[in-house]
């Protein structure tokens, strides 16, 4: 990208397609996205916004940030970010300090500890809403993340 130009937080969507597009990151803060052909096993953090079209196994960390899960990814992961917003498929632990929102035609397998958590018609889910435990396991989240530094 060139300096000046400015990211687009969502890909091109043809105008009849019905499935909603990622949310819009405050761009001030920056943004990754890694690719459909993308695959990665292992830890995966960062200090910016992530959009996610790809394969992940492992863990995704980038907690004082969002993670947009695109409608074309498959993320078997535990995440830890303020925001969570899942188009595919994902698998594992969700945790969230503000919001989890999993859109219509996404599925999500697993536990979801977030103080606000939205699921749109059409949307799959099957696993556990716990919101009690969410300062809990943020603590445990960033204290990992620390760790490993």
């Amino acid at each position: 990208m060139l300096k000046g130009d400015s990211p687009v937080a969502s890909p091109a969507v043809p105008e009849d397609d019905p499935a909603p597009s990622l949310p819009d990151f405050d761009q001030p803060e920056g943004m990754t996205s890694l690719g459909r052909t993308l695959v990665i096993k292992g830890e995966l953090s960062a200090s910016e916004h992530l959009i996610i079209e790809g394969k992940v196994e492992g863990s995704v960390t980038v907690p004082d940030h969002g993670v947009a899960i695109g409608r074309h990814a498959t993320v078997s992961a535990d995440i830890l970010a303020r925001s969570i917003s899942v188009l595919g498929r994902a698998t594992g632990r969700l945790i969230a300090s503000d919001t989890v929102e999993v859109g219509n035609g996404a599925a999500v397998e697993g536990l979801i500890n977030a103080a606000t958590v939205t699921l749109r018609d059409g949307a799959f889910f099957k696993g556990t809403v716990d919101p009690a435990r969410r300062d809990a396991a943020l603590a445990v989240g960033r204290y990992r993340t620390k760790q490993r530094v």
